[in-house]
């Protein structure tokens, strides 16, 4: 069995397990979320059912009430008003009473409450109808005799009957509650069996797999770390012989590593014939093309001196080129040197400007340096590979800006102890999609104002090397048409060379 199986039987086996808890939560949750639904909109409706019954009993006694005495005065018209409202209010009292005997699932006492109050609700109608009958036959004294001993007491008890209907309500919200909170209780207690059964399961699972994949991917992290410092020999104790995933990836590094080494070999053996028999040959060639123009070897025309002038420019160049591809395979080995001393940031500033100035006044380029009052006086560094990135910066601020433009120098104080320093210009810009890809080796963006067969794409690649090296970081912002910005931040002083690593 591989260890995705393995991975995968042990996910199954937890989620299994898992399923009935969840499940049985799943079914508490609703049970929940029912009775809190029953509390919500069942029993409070009802409760406000009850209230309004209240009020339409107290609007109806009032009514009947006033009814009778505007009668007694014999004032017929404003008597009928107050039946009319009267009337009313029994109506409504009718529709609350109907919509409560409609309320589902209601208990006993409930029941028995609401037959209660609707019994007393018809006894009142029929002596308030009796008590109308006396009044409208003129029989005033039998009628206030009839509305002391009977309505009256009538009209008590039935509002006397509502009281019990509210409080069975309030016995059923409180029965649901205790079953909510029942419900809660049991659901708690299976949540907190299953997080133990989950937790004895990890444990379980976790200590397997750690014996199964843990140690040997820790072996690994620890000879990928061997290799990352230039060891391609690690000494790594992992069975290449697993039929798993784990041997096939202890199979892998170990070719991994061994190639690494043999490229590790070539490079060696690349920079060892670039720096030996690339510069010697181009040494001759420039030579001789010295001796050929100066006449030596017979008489020159001027297009043979002008052909050998193109020729020996190109031989500087590859020259060039040759020195910056030594320059970057040095400090991507974590071989290039820093002559690290003290630099004095506006006298280095000042030597760095002083030849751009007249480059600007020829371009017609209008060039400002900056420098704030708070820049350190003094950095450590390495003066001449930091000329080297500032200058290629500016180098190729001119190359980009057309006349008319700016291009300036900003230097600053960075977190305290720090130099920052921005060059910018009114150039021709980066597109955006580009941008990121500027600081890779022989990367050049096409445009207009440079094409892309000058230069070697190695300037900003080496300025980022030179810049890391020192402990700083260097970046660029962007806008096609509007100009490039691009910033060097270095700290007060270069960290430590690493130790090389001792391994055992």
């Amino acid at each position: 069995m591989n260890l995705r199986q393995r991975i995968v039987l042990t996910l199954v086996a937890i989620a299994a397990i898992l399923v009935i808890p969840a499940a049985v939560g799943l079914i508490s949750l609703q049970r929940l979320e029912r009775i809190t639904s029953e509390l919500r909109v069942r029993d409070t409706r009802a409760t406000a059912a009850v209230g309004r019954l209240e009020s339409g009993l107290e609007e109806f006694r009032a009514a009947q009430d006033n009814y009778v005495v505007l009668v007694n005065l014999i004032s017929p018209d404003t008597a009928e008003i107050w039946r009319r409202q009267a009337d009313s209010a029994a109506a409504r009292i009718n529709e609350e009473l109907e919509g409560l005997a409609r309320r589902a699932n209601s208990s006993a006492g409930y029941r028995d409450a609401l037959a209660a109050a609707r019994g007393r609700w018809r006894a009142l109608t029929q002596v308030i109808a009796q008590e109308r009958l006396l009044l409208n036959r003129r029989e005033f004294v039998p009628a206030e005799t009839y509305r002391e001993r009977v309505v009256r007491p009538a009209t008590a008890s039935m509002e006397s009957s509502v009281e019990p209907i509210r409080m069975a309500i309030d016995n059923e919200a409180a029965a649901r509650v205790d079953r909510a909170q029942a419900v809660a209780r049991s659901a708690r207690s299976t949540a907190l069996i299953a997080l133990a059964v989950a937790l004895v399961l990890t444990i379980v699972v976790g200590s397997l797999m750690t014996r199964a994949l843990l140690r040997p991917i820790q072996e690994l992290r620890r000879g990928m770390a061997h290799v990352a410092e230039g060891d391609f020999e690690p000494d790594v104790r992992v069975p290449r012989g697993r039929q798993d995933e784990i041997g096939d990836l202890a199979r892998s590094f170990t070719t991994m590593a061994a190639q690494l080494a043999e490229l590790d070999r070539l490079k060696a053996e690349f920079v060892s014939v670039a720096s030996h028999e690339i510069k010697t040959p181009l040494s001759v060639i420039k030579g001789y093309v010295s001796l050929l123009a100066d006449g030596i070897y017979g008489p020159v025309s001027d297009q043979q001196k002008k052909t050998m002038g193109s020729i020996a420019d190109q031989v500087d160049r590859l020259t060039r080129l040759v020195h910056r591809l030594l320059d970057i395979s040095r400090f991507e080995a974590g071989g290039g040197r820093l002559e690290v001393r003290r630099i004095n940031v506006r006298d280095f500033l000042d030597e760095l400007t002083a030849g751009f100035h007249v480059l600007a006044y020829q371009n017609e380029v209008r060039f400002e340096v900056r420098v704030a009052d708070d820049v350190p006086v003094n950095i450590e560094g390495d003066a001449d590979r930091l000329n080297e990135v500032l200058g290629n910066l500016l180098s190729n601020a001119f190359k980009f800006t057309r006349s008319g433009g700016t291009i300036r120098v900003e230097t600053r104080r960075h977190d305290g102890a720090g130099v920052e320093v921005e060059v910018g210009d009114t150039g021709v810009g980066i597109p955006p999609e580009k941008l990121p890809k500027i600081f890779e080796k022989f990367y050049q963006v096409e445009n207009e104002a440079q094409p892309r067969s000058v230069g070697s794409g190695l300037g900003l690649a080496i300025a980022r090397e030179i810049v890391e090296a020192h402990g700083g970081t260097i970046g660029a912002t962007s806008q096609e048409g509007k100009g490039t910005t691009f910033r060097v931040i270095l700290p007060e002083r270069p960290p430590a060379p690493a130790t090389p690593a001792r391994h055992t």
